[in-house]
């Protein structure tokens, strides 16, 4: 019996060893600066407030071109620089307010669509549609003879 127990003791005296040093481990695990998690970088009230500061900017946009109409300013010049501004201002609001890629895709699909249209869009002087109405018409009667 002494034989089995001075194995027994033996045991108990490296179960004890390998207790302390996983300790001492957890120990100096534990005062090892954890890895901050980089997914929350963004705060709630930091989106809320850059989404109310362009909002806020939105209106004082839309009450700049509303106040150069007024004054006589050309409607399809004050649509075209404040409709791309006001494009560049949502596409930014969307992606400040945390909406991800697959929600975005289709609004910045439509928002390209409308800055093409009002950049494209040229203003035809009454001389160039008569002039284009006349071209087309002996177009159409030189085809027919």
């Amino acid at each position: 019996m002494s034989d089995i127990d001075k194995q027994l003791e033996e045991l108990n005296t490296s179960i004890q060893k390998d207790e302390s040093s996983l300790n001492q481990s957890y120990d100096a695990i534990s005062k090892i600066p954890q890895a901050t998690d980089d997914s929350n970088w963004w705060s709630a009230t930091e989106a809320m407030t850059i989404s109310s500061v362009l909002l806020v900017f939105f209106l004082i946009v839309l009450c700049l071109a509303t106040y150069l109409i007024k004054l006589g300013r050309s409607p399809e010049m004050v649509m075209k620089f404040f409709g791309t501004i006001l494009i560049i201002a949502v596409a930014s609001f969307l992606v400040v307010a945390g909406y991800d890629d697959k929600q975005i895709a289709p609004v910045i699909g439509l928002l390209g669509t409308i800055a093409g249209y009002l950049l494209g869009k040229e203003n035809r002087t009454d001389e160039e549609k008569s002039s284009n109405k006349s071209t087309n018409t002996d177009a159409e009667n030189g085809a027919g003879s």
